[in-house]
């Protein structure tokens, strides 16, 4: 192998491990912000629906108390948009895999079959500029959502099937 075509795959197996951490650190932070949309929606919608309920009973106070902890939930909802922000990690994460394979394929079926030098370079460097966009404009994962997902390729949990060669 050349050395170019050394420093080509390398750079490929890079631009791999780099997306495979960043896609799952994404549908990470995507899991736990959805279940802070059903953690606050729900008790929000439980205590709307009770709140009604007492005021026909005539339970005002309990009205009351039923309808501010609903406004109040339903208020950080709004702030926080925790739905929102799972879809848009989500997202990041699906455009993370995509990469992956597009990598996966360039390393593993277009080098192998030919080695055009100028192609290898440029389709390289287009790929790397595809993960530093996608870096820039995802949104923020946290340290626990890495840690896990660090975590997870570590035991295996990212490898295809066949590329298990146990």
């Amino acid at each position: 192998m050349s050395e170019l075509k050394t420093k080509v795959v390398n750079e490929a197996l890079r631009i791999e491990e780099d997306v495979d951490h960043s896609a799952r650190s994404h549908f990470n932070a995507g899991n736990r912000w959805k279940k802070y949309h059903y953690t606050i929606g729900l008790p929000s919608a439980l205590a709307v629906a009770l709140s009604g309920g007492a005021y026909i009973g005539e339970e005002t106070v309990l009205a009351l108390i039923l309808a501010a902890v609903s406004t109040a939930l339903t208020t950080t909802l709004t702030f926080l948009k925790p739905s929102e922000k799972s879809e848009l990690h989500k997202s990041a994460g699906n455009q993370y895999l995509k990469l992956r394979n597009q990598t996966r394929i360039f390393r593993e079926i277009d080098l192998e079959h030919s080695f055009d030098e100028d192609f290898a370079k440029k389709r390289i460097k287009e790929l790397g500029e595809i993960r530093d966009d996608l870096n820039q404009n995802s949104p923020s994962i946290s340290r626990k959502d890495y840690k896990q997902a660090k975590k997870d390729i570590d035991e295996g949990r990212s490898t295809h099937r066949i590329d298990n060669k146990e």
